[in-house]
């Protein structure tokens, strides 16, 4: 049978009030409050946190919608996000947005109607933040983005600074004297990946490289395990034709691992034969064959920043959205070489 609140404070010889006093911290004697924690402890008395919520205005849940979970960068972010949160007493409630705008809307709207205290989204939807939607729900419910647009100043967000990281994958490889490089990004209505294309663009246009040496690859879904398959069927034609790259530029590791297979596949060595550079440094960077340079874009601080933040906007009232933007950094490993 399950313990109710009336038989613990029966049991601890006290009021029901003070056993509530002791359970939302508010002040009584210390003896009473030790002696009432030891017969909550004894007796296994679990309080309704639904009930609590309700009388309090709250849930203890927090809402966060990610692209998709298969994908080993966004389960690192939503690990430590997940931890933080928790040592404060609130559960994170885990979404995939995989068609990103419907899927994304349906997700807040969902989690609005459950009565989540905070909603935290990753690697946001250029569309709808262009639009304003994070910005007005910011005006109801506290919301932290996680790589959004780092021009806006009417949402709350933690990023790695995207632009920075692209320069630094951009100024390696020209270091390497690579100038035919080959860019791989997701088709999906991304604020991150319209970050990197531009700044990929923009570089390969100053160094003076002719059009037949910008290459974009576009795939539909980067972050579910079939994208290793799909960047092997589009890279292995231009891996095996006279213009090919002498680099390639993955935006994630998932599809990095795309391009070992397609290279293992045409016998072509990597890096002696082709330069491979990708983005987040997961745990696939480092199990994969040979390991990948990657530029670190620390997704384990990324969630537990992105937790602080929210801490922080529920505990108190802020006036002006918050921003806290940091730096990536390059880690070569073995798929790269100078030519």
């Amino acid at each position: 049978m399950k313990v109710k609140l009336e038989d613990v404070a029966l049991e601890a010889g006290v009021s029901i009030a003070t056993v509530s006093r002791v359970l939302n911290n508010h002040p009584v004697k210390e003896a009473t409050r030790l002696l009432v924690v030891d017969t909550i402890a004894r007796m296994d008395y679990r309080p309704n946190l639904t009930a609590r919520g309700l009388i309090k205005g709250t849930s203890n849940r927090i809402g966060v919608i990610v692209s998709n979970m298969e994908n080993p960068y966004f389960s690192s972010i939503m690990n430590t996000m997940e931890i933080r949160m928790r040592k404060d007493g609130y559960l994170c409630n885990f979404s995939s947005a995989i068609n990103r705008g419907k899927d994304e809307r349906d997700i807040i709207n969902r989690y609005l109607d459950s009565g989540v205290d905070g909603l935290i989204l990753v690697d946001v939807s250029s569309k709808e933040e262009n639009m304003g939607l994070y910005a007005d729900l910011n005006k109801s419910i506290p919301v932290v983005l996680i790589n959004g647009n780092p021009d806006r100043d009417d949402s709350n967000l933690v990023m790695v600074d995207q632009r920075k990281g692209m320069e630094i994958a951009m100024d390696y490889l020209f270091a390497l004297n690579h100038k035919n490089i080959t860019f791989i990004r997701g088709l999906l209505d991304s604020v991150a990946f319209d970050i990197k294309d531009r700044i990929y663009t923009k570089r390969m246009i100053e160094a003076g490289f002719p059009p037949e040496y910008t290459s974009i690859i576009e795939i539909e879904d980067t972050d579910h395990y079939t994208a290793i398959e799909r960047v092997e069927e589009l890279v292995l034609p231009l891996l095996d034709s006279p213009l090919r790259p002498s680099a390639i530029f993955a935006s994630n590791e998932l599809l990095g691992m795309g391009v070992i297979k397609a290279a293992r596949k045409l016998n072509l060595s990597i890096p002696d034969d082709l330069s491979l550079i990708a983005h987040d440094n997961t745990y696939l960077s480092i199990i994969s064959q040979p390991t990948m340079t990657t530029i670190n874009l620390n997704p384990p601080r990324l969630g537990a920043e992105a937790a602080e933040m929210m801490l922080q906007l529920l505990k108190q009232n802020c006036p002006y959205p918050r921003k806290l933007i940091f730096n990536p950094e390059l880690i070569v490993r073995e798929s790269s070489r100078a030519l």
